[in-house]
């Protein structure tokens, strides 16, 4: 069964163990069910949210674009060793991003079995700005209530709102509690398109205000001060938990698919895309790179291959982590593409025509119907207009050669939130549409 809420810990063993050793695991086996169980239908909007994007074009991942995505750092904190210093945040960015335009310095380690599907997923990062909150919260995940959102989240209870999130990525970095289910690392929200929030919002997280990263503190940065103690040793912490936490939140799932809560799963859970290998279930932060729980052969590598344990969404040891694919780098754009639209700034090589990606007016929107598209500068290449569903199912082609307003007529489909791709001069754009009937 795929479960798609993400939240990545070190856990001690229960008592249904019986262990005295520590016990490395990620909760978002059961995490995903507490939300259900606030937010019916949450798990189901995951997945209509990820098929949306799965199935979207490929040629959205190309690369002629490069996506930069603004991000707002919420630092609440208690203790003054809490309130990371500047430089701390600065290596945070730093280190996503190398990691995902795949010039972090140790790519070359990546074992020659994966090194052709290793990709630069053309997204960067850039600080928007950097927000402090001194609180006397804790922020404990509890059996009963679930995450800790509202104590973090909102200024009224001791944390801090989000801005913005349709634009901004909100990232909230806090003093994770221990708890019953273990030493919280992080957790994300990947895109859901719930249908709750008003024409316009994003929609990720069961509400708006949710929508974003959190992290502790502890994983913040290459240059952290403050160490993470595991079973007596320190973690290597070289800022990846922000990596993994944000490929969930733009969504991608972990690479074994999600299928087993303690154990392993039957090796037929899949993360949805086709070249990360099968696995039975995570690493446990070593860097094992001749692991292989799954023998099936692999249809994209026409043979059986090793478990991807150096893929930033396992959970391996930060010095292993190096790489993420192609295919994660595309359900990626996809994402930013068709389920965050209007959270990254798109830049373009020389060379590559820029005129579809200025500034596009579609209007009346919401609409009953009749909706028009005026692109700033007139142009006499044909648009092509393809409508998809919120399942990415094509409902519509319509090709233009009109250098105005191009008219599409949607009164034939029923109501609901559509995606318009827009291609011209060889560039796509993206527009949101809510046809009312």
């Amino acid at each position: 069964m795929k479960k798609l809420l993400t939240l990545c810990l070190i856990a001690m063993s229960l008592a249904a163990a019986a262990q005295s050793q520590h016990r490395i695991l990620c909760g978002n086996e059961y995490l995903p069910d507490m939300t259900e169980q606030r937010h019916p239908g949450y798990k189901a909007a995951v997945q209509q949210a990820f098929d949306r994007a799965k199935n979207h074009s490929a040629s959205r991942a190309t690369n002629a674009v490069t996506y930069t995505i603004p991000i707002i750092f919420h630092v609440v904190y208690g203790a003054a060793a809490e309130n990371l210093d500047d430089s701390v945040l600065q290596s945070e960015i730093a280190v996503l991003n190398a990691d995902y335009s795949r010039t972090n310095a140790d790519a070359v380690n990546t074992i020659s079995y994966f090194d052709s599907v290793g990709a630069d997923t053309h997204i960067q990062f850039t600080l928007h700005s950097t927000l402090r909150v001194q609180t006397s919260n804790q922020f404990t995940l509890d059996l009963f209530t679930g995450l800790p959102d509202s104590l973090i989240k909102f200024s009224a209870a001791g944390g801090d709102d989000a801005i913005d999130p349709d634009h901004y990525l909100n990232i909230w970095i806090v003093n994770l509690q221990p708890s019953l289910f273990g030493q919280l690392l992080g957790y994300s929200y990947p895109p859901d398109g719930l249908p709750n929030w008003p024409t316009g919002q994003s929609s990720a997280a069961p509400q708006q205000g949710y929508d974003g990263v959190v992290l502790d503190y502890r994983t913040v940065g290459a240059n952290n001060p403050n160490p993470i103690n595991f079973s007596g040793m320190n973690l290597v912490i070289r800022g990846r938990t922000g990596t993994h936490e944000i490929g969930h939140y733009l969504g991608l799932r972990h690479i074994w698919g999600d299928g087993a809560t303690f154990g392993t799963n039957d090796c037929q859970q899949s993360d949805g895309i086709d070249d990360t290998p099968f696995a039975n279930t995570q690493s446990n932060f070593d860097c094992d790179t001749t692991r292989n729980t799954c023998t099936q052969a692999e249809a994209y590598y026409g043979a059986d291959a090793p478990d991807m344990v150096q893929n930033y969404m396992d959970y391996s040891s930060e010095e292993c982590m190096n790489l993420f694919t192609k295919g994660q780098a595309a359900l990626m754009q996809n994402t930013l593409e068709v389920n965050r639209p209007n959270l990254a700034t798109k830049s373009y090589p020389l060379g590559v025509s820029q005129a579809a990606a200025s500034t596009v007016a579609i209007y009346p929107n919401p609409t009953t119907g009749i909706v028009y598209i005026r692109y700033a500068e007139n142009s006499d290449a044909a648009t092509i207009a393809t409508i998809y569903n919120m399942l990415g199912e094509t409902m519509a082609v319509n090709q233009s050669t009109t250098a105005g307003a191009i008219k599409l007529d949607m009164s034939a489909l029923p109501g609901g939130v559509y995606t318009i791709d827009l291609l011209k001069d060889s560039v796509h754009t993206t527009k949101k549409v809510v046809l009312n009937k």
